[in-house]
């Protein structure tokens, strides 16, 4: 068994006592997680996740709630929520429990190419059912309605954080060109309308069955925006993923099964805009959990852009 500290062990044990009224009969933490502390324990033969966030704000108050209702509600296949608390004084920061869904993360399954490409079929069918959910405006969307009338209102205070975060990091010449192509474009995209994107769709966050069934977890980053946004944000992990060949068919597949009556031909315009953003995000995350290697590739990955 992994722990961190023996203090955040005995603050899981306080979290799952005072939910379930006994003790765990197995805690295991999950390793190479950066962003939150997550541990899988065992309680009368039920398995569970319990996630400790780092951040106070994030996700946002009342989001991962109202998120799968709306999943609930419209037949997604999801996790069942058991407690989601930033009220505790056990863990101040904020938990969350729910059922762990059994099966394998994709991320780990030993694909041949044919099964890989199935795969992608079968992501394309459930993120198309996902999209279909709507959501009033833009952004985030913690009380059930986003907080931004427009989706460039969103990105436009979107980038200056990414210039006060990025500085010293990406020139300012730089990011300002990057910017203007960013913004330039999302403009010509305003009539896409506002649905329910996951915001971090990639074959980590995946859980297969061997009943065929698909189950998309983690919803501390979803948002309010176009279906292309969520889906460039794929498209940009698999191009990080991906050698050029597997990049170009896993993409085109996804992209034909996908279902949408919204502009989906010009979905190469707003995609390499978008991975634009992506890789700015990405690289501060990379840059603050210290991954030179990654940090360094997107920085090479910015400074090759087109920005004409």
């Amino acid at each position: 068994m992994n722990i961190e500290t023996d203090t955040m062990l005995e603050t899981v044990n306080q979290i799952i006592k005072s939910n379930f009224d006994c003790c765990a009969e197995e805690i295991r933490k999950f390793e190479n997680v950066t962003n939150n502390f997550v541990y899988s324990f065992t309680v009368l033969g039920t398995h569970y996740i319990l996630k400790l966030y780092r951040s106070t704000d994030w996700p946002e108050y009342g989001k991962i709630q109202f998120v799968n209702q709306l999943l609930i509600r419209n037949n997604i296949p999801c996790a069942e929520l058991i407690e989601y608390n930033r009220n505790n004084q056990i863990f101040p920061n904020g938990y969350l429990i729910e059922r762990e869904v059994q099966g394998t993360a994709a991320d780990k399954a030993s694909f041949n190419r044919a099964q890989e490409v199935e795969f992608y079929v079968k992501l394309a069918e459930l993120v198309s059912s996902i999209h279909n959910i709507k959501i009033k405006n833009f952004g985030y969307i913690g009380s059930g309605i986003a907080c931004y009338e427009s989706m460039m209102s969103f990105f436009e205070d979107e980038f200056d954080r990414l210039d006060d975060e990025l500085k010293g990091t990406v020139s300012e010449t730089l990011l300002r060109k990057m910017k203007e192509k960013f913004l330039g474009t999302m403009r010509n995209f305003e009539d896409l309308p506002s649905v329910l994107c996951h915001g971090d769709l990639s074959k980590k966050n995946i859980i297969l069955q061997d009943n065929g069934k698909m189950f998309l977890i983690d919803w501390d980053d979803a948002m309010a925006f176009n279906w292309m946004a969520d889906i460039s944000r794929l498209t940009f992990w698999m191009k990080l993923n991906y050698n050029k060949q597997e990049n170009v068919l896993f993409r085109n597949t996804f992209l034909e099964q996908y279902h949408t009556a919204y502009r989906k031909s010009e979905f190469d315009i707003f995609e390499s805009a978008f991975h634009i953003y992506s890789a700015l995000d990405s690289l501060i995350f990379f840059k603050n959990i210290g991954d030179k290697e990654m940090e360094n590739h997107l920085k090479n990955y910015l400074n090759g852009l087109d920005l004409q």
